[in-house]
């Protein structure tokens, strides 16, 4: 690669954008719900959300469309799946890909790895799933527990990201996973961005309204420091076969 590309990217700058989430009761249920305090459990909720939010739009973006009025700015939270491959490595196996391909590119990717420490597998549960009932030839099972799977791996741990599901690229890869030390991500906020909870009333439709918001920005800081794993589609028709059915006589 050119060096005024690579420097380029090196220097890039991320501002911050605000990330928010509403929700409303009415005011009848906030009095008839006497059995647990229905305001602080939907604070605690929304906080979850919001936490969530940012979580799902750091890893992969928040899938909300490029006209979405909340949509979280890759410019200002940048997914590291979609990274420039100088943050982020990419290594792809092949649509038939068994657990010892996955194994075999994970292990050749960490030797361009260049992040902080021991990284964590974060992945989709299929995908663990499909790695922990991996048999041998005699058919005893590959990797007993996920700390066996780990260590063959060269993680320190493996997390399950549910949101991972079904997610894909431009060209139909479907992701695996993501190997990072999350020390490698950087969140920052300007001054007054922290967590702040807002609440109104609404006199027109006798409602209690409630906002919990953020100003943050997020980004990869360090060069070769995550691996996206992908694995390419499979071929269309692959596994299907035409007969003619035959004639009765």
């Amino acid at each position: 690669r050119k060096l005024d590309e690579v420097f380029s990217v090196l220097k890039r700058t991320t501002t911050p954008q605000t990330i928010y989430k509403k929700q409303r009761l009415d005011r009848d249920d906030i009095i008839d719900i006497t059995s647990f305090d229905v305001v602080a459990w939907m604070k605690q909720e929304m906080r979850v959300m919001l936490d969530e939010e940012i979580a799902r739009a750091i890893f992969i973006g928040d899938g909300r469309s490029s006209m979405a009025e909340d949509k979280i700015r890759e410019d200002h939270i940048r997914p590291i799946v979609k990274d420039d491959e100088l943050y982020t490595i990419k290594t792809v196996i092949d649509a038939d890909g068994t657990t010892s391909d996955l194994i075999d590119s994970v292990t050749t990717a960490l030797v361009d790895y260049e992040g902080s420490g021991s990284p964590t597998f974060f992945a989709s549960p299929a995908t663990v799933a499909k790695m922990l009932v991996d048999r041998d030839q005699i058919n005893h099972r590959q990797y007993s527990n996920r700390a066996e799977l780990a260590s063959a791996l060269g993680v320190s741990n493996i997390v399950d990201v549910p949101v991972f599901k079904g997610y894909t690229d431009d060209k139909k890869n479907v992701l695996l996973g993501v190997i990072i030390n999350l020390r490698d991500y950087t969140i920052g906020a300007d001054k007054g961005g922290n967590v702040s909870m807002f609440d109104d009333f609404d006199l027109d439709y006798n409602q209690q309204k409630y906002l919990i918001e953020t100003r943050a920005s997020g980004a990869l800081t360090l060069p070769h420091s995550a691996i996206a794993v992908w694995q390419k589609p499979a071929a269309a028709g692959a596994g299907s076969s035409t007969s003619t059915p035959s004639e009765n006589h």
